[in-house]
């Protein structure tokens, strides 16, 4: 063979190795047309968000098969390439086109009973690389079942977070993680619910419990959604930032009274504070500054230790929200009661211009003799340190005798200021002068610009006190006493023994009190229930001073003192309630009323409660009546669980009294919103048997009926 021959030879086999290798590799053309796909599994069960896959082979009219990744082949949910968010999605495998990846939607599909159909569709050319020109092969169908399976859900359905406190809640779908779940929360009762990272599920308890006391934690993934709920207890941290305090009650001695503030830090600590304190026992001390700690329990009771040169104190309390407590002090040979109430960062300043308008005030102690004495009136304060003697007026009741001229004494006027010594606590003096009193200083604590707490600071007199905005304007009439129901409680001393009067009375507005009733319990001689007749009220046009009269019986009010009339100087506040200074005979007692806004209303939920003593006993440690603070559950019906921290003066006494639900009971309201409460402590035993008067549903006012507790108190709904 020649050259040529050999070469040409040598280049044909080298063409023919080249077409061979063109013909059975990837980039090559495939003999004949595509007659028929097929997919398999024809049938499947997928659930929701879940993934499956089908194979498709495609036949070729050569009779062979046609496997090469080369052939296009797209797939379809129900007829649309790709599927949809409702039917789900199928995409072809990275590596292989004739696979396709098939995953459920979120939801199971509504119609067609929640079956979708599969197909692939590939060019009837084979080395064609679309669908979207020329003829098309359709395969077989494949049916998929799309269920439930196990969904959406919260690893952790329930839980409970202490008032400030965090929790990490996770989803799974299917049971498999879901990292791509969104997070809310939501209560149908509102209120502070506290806050959930959207993506991470993180959840921050608020400081103090919403209504109800629980929230709802919601996973979303697509259409699937989860829930789970949190119950929210209170905790330290319900306790933080500034507050002012007060309680008046008595020592071994006598009259007992302290106001002051303190600052916490909502981990237990009570970084610094300041107090006033009025004791018979030890005298008056001003300025005293102190730390301490405390702590906040589950329930909202809690316990604060304070530290100053005096020695060491015990508080109890109740939470009804992280902005106001009531407490008692826990001491052997002391007790009070009282409140704690946060204050007004912007009202924590020593600007005079921070008290500003008409105030109306109410104060219990004793004389410079130490004999029981009340007082309560109205004053104005120009914000630049001055309390003008214009639509003043007081009122002052010294061991049953009124002192005041009639309408009261409206000579009263004075000055003011704030403690620059102090900045940071709101702690300021005032100084009144009457012609009844002569001169008083008080130091007192600001709350915010409607609220202060005052403890008197010199001798001429030993009485503490609230001070609340009075009611705005310079002209009053009749009307201003609305139309409607007051519930009202007062207490104090009658003939050395503790009294306290309560119930409810009727007004038409119009100057006329035309019903209601009392109950009356001096000392243990109790009067339950006593029909109210009608009896004429007057406003004072300038100084909003009311002349109320209560009349226990029918026919005639008597227009001179007797001993069916109980007569109040009333005091009207902006925040609702009326201030009462008992002026007849009968009692040395403050008090107050509200105007009822619900007479039938349904006591359920978790409640705080307080039952403070009344009366001011000199050198009568025997006379001194308890205290008590706690959290009970009400069911509307019945009394279900709770504890009491009881103060029994001079003895050892625990600071959990668990209520026995057997010996306790709830009644139902009658006339007037008025109804009975039974608190039954296993240790002590004590039983406090209560008569309530609904304000609304989450109040009521309590009086004690027991011949040997003579207690005033408050209900208050928690969350």
């Amino acid at each position: 063979m020649n050259k040529v021959s050999s070469a040409v030879a040598a280049l044909a086999l080298v063409l023919a190795a080249f077409l061979v290798i063109s013909g059975c590799g990837k980039g090559g053309s495939a003999p004949g047309t595509v007659t028929s796909v097929t997919i398999t599994p024809t049938t499947a069960t997928v659930q929701i968000n879940e993934t499956t896959q089908f194979n498709a082979t495609v036949n070729l009219s050569s009779g062979s098969s046609a496997t090469s990744t080369s052939t296009a082949v797209t797939w379809e949910v129900n007829g649309v390439a790709g599927g949809s968010s409702t039917t789900g999605t199928i995409v072809a495998d990275s590596a292989d086109v004739q696979v396709g990846i098939y995953t459920a939607p979120h939801v199971v599909p509504s119609t067609n009973n929640g079956q979708v159909t599969i197909a692939a569709v590939a060019p009837q050319d084979p080395n064609s690389t679309t669908t979207t020109t020329g003829p098309t092969v359709t395969s077989n169908t494949a049916t998929v079942t799309i269920g439930l399976g196990q969904g959406l859900a919260i690893t952790t359905t329930s839980a409970t977070v202490a008032a400030g406190g965090g929790f990490q809640f996770g989803a799974t779908l299917n049971g498999l993680v879901d990292l791509n779940a969104t997070w809310s929360v939501s209560s149908a009762n509102g209120g502070n619910l506290g806050t959930i990272d959207t993506n991470s599920g993180f959840y921050r308890a608020p400081n103090f419990p919403p209504p109800g006391g629980v929230v709802t934690i919601t996973a979303q993934d697509g259409g699937a959604t989860a829930t789970a709920t949190v119950q929210i207890t209170y905790s330290d941290e319900s306790l933080n930032g500034p507050f002012a305090f007060t309680y008046v009650g008595n020592d071994s001695s006598g009259f007992l009274a302290v106001a002051g503030s303190f600052v916490t830090n909502g981990s237990g600590s009570i970084v610094s504070g300041v107090e006033d304190v009025q004791s018979l026992l030890t005298g008056i001390s001003t300025e005293l500054t102190f730390t301490g700690s405390y702590a906040v329990g589950p329930d909202g009771r809690g316990s604060a230790s304070i530290v100053s040169s005096r020695g060491t104190n015990t508080l109890d309390f109740v939470m009804t929200t992280n902005q106001h407590a009531a407490l008692i002090r826990f001491d052997a040979n002391f007790t009070g009661a009282g409140s704690i109430d946060e204050q007004n960062l912007n009202d924590l300043g020593t600007s005079t211009s921070l008290l500003a308008g008409p105030y109306v005030f109410a104060l219990t102690g004793t004389d410079a003799g130490f004999h029981p004495e009340t007082a309560g009136g109205r004053f104005s304060a120009n914000g630049g340190g001055s309390i003008p003697q214009t639509a003043t007026v007081i009122d002052v009741n010294d061991n049953g005798t009124v002192t005041s001229a009639a309408g009261g004494d409206t000579s009263l006027q004075g000055s003011y200021s704030f403690d620059t010594s102090f900045p940071g606590t709101a702690r300021g003096t005032i100084n009144l002068t009457s012609t009844t009193t002569g001169p008083l200083q008080f130091a007192f604590y600001l709350v915010d610009g409607t609220h202060m707490h005052l403890v008197e600071i010199d001798r001429n007199a030993f009485l503490a006190g609230e001070v609340l905005t009075g009611a705005s304007g310079n002209s009053f009439s009749n009307s201003n006493v609305t139309s409607g129901n007051y519930v009202f409680t007062s207490g104090g001393t009658s003939a050395g023994s503790a009294d306290v009067l309560g119930g409810v009375f009727v007004s038409d507005g119009g100057g006329n009190v035309t019903g209601g009733a009392t109950d009356h319990n001096s000392g243990g001689t109790v009067t339950l229930n006593a029909a109210l007749g009608s009896c004429a009220y007057t406003v004072n046009s300038t100084n909003s001073r009311i002349d109320l009269k209560l009349f226990v019986g029918s026919g005639t009010c008597p227009t001179t003192p007797a001993a069916s009339v109980s007569e109040f100087a009333a005091y009207p506040t902006t925040q609702g309630s009326v201030i009462l200074i008992q002026l007849d005979s009968g009692g040395i007692t403050t008090g107050t009323a509200f105007l009822q806004q619900s007479a039938t209303a349904t006591l359920a939920g978790n409640f705080a409660v307080v039952l403070a003593g009344q009366g001011v006993f000199h050198q009568s440690p025997a006379s001194v009546q308890q205290n008590a603070i706690g959290q009970v559950t009400l069911s509307g019906s019945a009394v279900t669980s709770g504890n009491l921290n009881v103060n029994t003066f001079s003895a050892v006494f625990p600071q959990a009294d668990p209520i026995s639900a057997a010996g306790s009971s709830l009644g139902a309201p009658g006339t007037h919103g008025r109804g009975t409460l039974v608190l039954a402590g296993t240790d002590p035993g004590v039983t406090y048997n209560l008569i309530y008067y609904l304000i609304d549903g989450g109040h009521a006012l309590l009086l004690d009926q027991d011949k040997t507790l003579v207690n005033i108190g408050l209900l208050a709904n928690q969350f």
